[in-house]
């Protein structure tokens, strides 16, 4: 495709709202420059609906290697015809295409070899097969076959076959990305029905039905049953992510398999809460979703989520620290309510002391910022600490119980002498409780 005539420029988004160009890798010099956007190619529009962009057969007038287009663009806000040269890239410039796709998000290579990783150590295990070949197809599509689809003049007359094709590579998602999370979600760490009543059948479905709506759309140019299949996705693979832990939880007693559960929980949150909250944005508050996108794809970020996925997945899978998750899940509860208090009680005291200052002084001052900074600072120890007790005794009543035991304990160095109401019922917990170290009387 990139060896097609066009006007040899790399764009956002081929077809959508904005074909804005990132680079142009022509022979020869055009007139078009990096933030263009291209509107119009000699009076046939590029800017359609995403089903109208492939295999579009109307061409320009006299389109063809060695030709002059008028192309319509935007440049800072005003409109510009341009007389742009037609030829096909040659295969320098190819290439430069290629390293310049590759390289986009080049953070999400953290991301492709950490799950290379978790396949090399477990290639047996069903969940790094269903992640090697999710993550695969992610990596082939986007790193090396979005190149084909980028350059806009290229894909946007390109023959109808090579369109055809093009647009059945560009919806890996429906037929290979989401069916690859949805089978990882009922089949780890223990099968769940449908997958425990026939899970060849189940794999075969799973991604055969999105092929085939794929191929529908293809051949009717109808969307609908496309959009059906991946919406049923999207619902199918949140439900998954929400009944299959609660059930695991509920029911299985097995420490390992309740520990991987965890973990799993833990990476598929972290990669897919963002998508949840941005993908929706984008469709029905532009404003908040810049907003969002832009907290979400800050770097620190970017390379926490992106990292902490596979990361958590290969600890679930290969089983290594398995039942550090516990650790996390508490640290992670202690101090999201740690920030959201400090967050919330810093905010009060600025805009009450600012108000008492106003009343006091007639204007605004610094005093209020600097005083409530170091409240906040005096106040992080003792509200951790109490934080921390509260989790420790709703969720991980255990640890707790050992740890008031062993405070208690008569036999424990530099402590007081029994005293305290507590006690008592601190040592019946124990004695119910035998394998808890240090616990036993006597």
């Amino acid at each position: 495709m990139l060896r097609l005539p066009s006007e040899g420029c790399v764009v956002d988004h081929p077809g959508g709202l904005s074909n804005t160009i990132l680079a142009c890798y022509g022979e020869r010099s055009t007139p078009l420059r990096p933030g263009d956007e291209l509107i119009a190619a000699g009076g046939v529009s590029l800017v359609v609906e995403e089903e109208e962009f492939w295999g579009r057969a109307q061409l320009p007038e006299s389109w063809g290697a060695g030709a002059t287009i008028d192309y319509t663009v935007r440049r800072d806000g005003e409109m510009l015809t341009l007389p742009v040269p037609i030829d096909p890239i040659n295969w320098n410039g190819v290439a430069q295409v290629f390293a310049f796709t590759a390289t986009t998000d080049a953070k999400e290579y953290m991301m492709y070899v950490g799950f290379l990783v978790i396949f090399l150590l477990a290639p047996q295990s069903i969940a790094a097969r269903a992640l090697f070949v999710c993550f695969g197809a992610h990596f082939a599509v986007t790193k090396l076959g979005w190149a084909g689809g980028s350059v806009l003049g290229a894909a946007f007359f390109a023959p109808g076959w090579l369109s055809t094709a093009s647009f059945f590579l560009t919806s890996f998602w429906i037929w290979i990305y989401w069916p690859s999370l949805l089978l990882l979600l009922i089949s780890f760490p223990r099968r769940v029905w449908p997958a425990t009543r026939a899970p060849r059948t189940v794999t075969v479905l799973i991604y055969a039905i999105p092929v085939a709506a794929g191929l529908f759309t293809l051949i009717t140019r109808n969307p609908i049953l496309y959009l059906i299949v991946l919406f049923t996705q999207l619902v199918l693979i949140v439900v998954a992510f929400i009944a299959v832990p609660i059930q695991t939880f509920w029911r299985v007693r097995d420490r390992a398999v309740r520990a991987q559960t965890g973990w799993l929980l833990l990476s598929l949150g972290s990669y897919l809460v963002p998508v949840a909250i941005l993908y929706p944005l984008s469709f029905l508050n532009a404003g908040a979703f810049e907003q969002f996108s832009s907290f979400f794809l800050t770097p620190v970020i970017y390379v926490f989520f992106t990292v902490l996925t596979p990361l958590s997945l290969g600890i679930a899978i290969t089983r290594y620290r398995l039942f550090d998750i516990a650790v996390v899940i508490r640290r992670t509860l202690v101090y999201s309510i740690l920030t959201l208090l400090l967050a919330g009680t810093y905010f009060l005291s600025v805009v009450a002391l600012q108000a008492l200052f106003v009343q006091l002084t007639g204007q605004e001052s610094t005093l209020a910022v600097v005083a409530s900074t170091l409240g906040i600072a005096a106040l992080f120890g003792p509200l951790r600490r109490r934080v921390q007790r509260v989790i420790d005794r709703r969720f991980f009543r255990r640890k707790y119980d050992a740890q008031q035991c062993s405070h208690n304990s008569p036999n424990a160095p530099n402590t007081r002498p029994i005293s305290t109401p507590s006690a008592p019922t601190c040592w019946r917990r124990c004695r119910r409780r035998w394998s808890l170290m240090g616990c036993r009387s006597g």
